[in-house]
């Protein structure tokens, strides 16, 4: 068991294979954190871990003796503490449109995939989720023909919530047919699959949903 008191560095309990917690990674190598990332796992959480995360869930931040969950309040508690590069823009207002892309990511995206990686729908509920969040991503397209990240000439948490999701479609069986209407989203995930923070971000689990 590893004790979160009295700890001398920031640590990141993160599942090898969850995409809340792969964002955060995500954020930790854009900022170059030299912070541990513990492997952990849901179904057997510590009682330590369970006092710091009420909800029994993943990640936790460990920062002296700040803990934090939720990874969303973790994303933006690293680009605050860790100022540069800024994943978040200056101005008030586009940092408020920022946080409202991410939520409804959580609302729009989030619930679906995690449905399908459940393994809890029906066979016509999996097939009928599936083929909405399909469309869900290539209704993207046009949007990403503009800019090079969401919405965004920069990088941004924005980008940390949408790539672990697109790393992970395979998982849920959905493979984006190559011709013009998505070759946007193809370029936007060869932008974000070969950036070092993303490369560096990934466990090993995650490395081999695309080996």
């Amino acid at each position: 068991m590893v004790s979160l008191g009295n700890r001398t560095s920031m640590a990141l309990f993160s599942d090898p294979l969850d995409h809340y917690s792969h964002r955060v990674r995500i954020v930790m190598a854009e900022k170059g954190v030299t912070g541990e990332i513990i492997d952990s796992d849901l179904d057997s959480l510590s009682d330590e871990l369970l006092s710091v995360s009420p909800y029994s869930e993943l990640p936790v931040l460990v920062d002296r003796d700040v803990c934090l969950y939720d990874s969303v309040v973790l994303m933006e508690y690293l680009d605050e503490r860790f100022p540069h590069p800024p994943l978040l823009p200056v101005y008030p207002v586009s940092r408020a449109e920022i946080r409202l892309f991410i939520q409804r990511i959580q609302k729009d995206w989030c619930e679906m995939f995690d449905n399908l990686v459940s393994a809890k729908l029906s066979d016509s509920e999996l097939k009928k989720t599936r083929q909405e969040f399909k469309s869900q991503i290539i209704a993207l397209s046009p949007i990403l023909k503009e800019k090079p990240f969401f919405m965004s000439e920069d990088f941004s948490l924005v980008d940390c919530c949408i790539a672990p999701i697109l790393w992970r479609l395979p998982l849920i069986g959905i493979e984006l047919q190559k011709d013009t209407k998505t070759k946007p989203i193809y370029a936007y995930m060869q932008r974000l699959f070969t950036k070092p923070c993303f490369i560096n971000s990934l466990s090993e689990l995650e490395r081999e949903i695309r080996s």
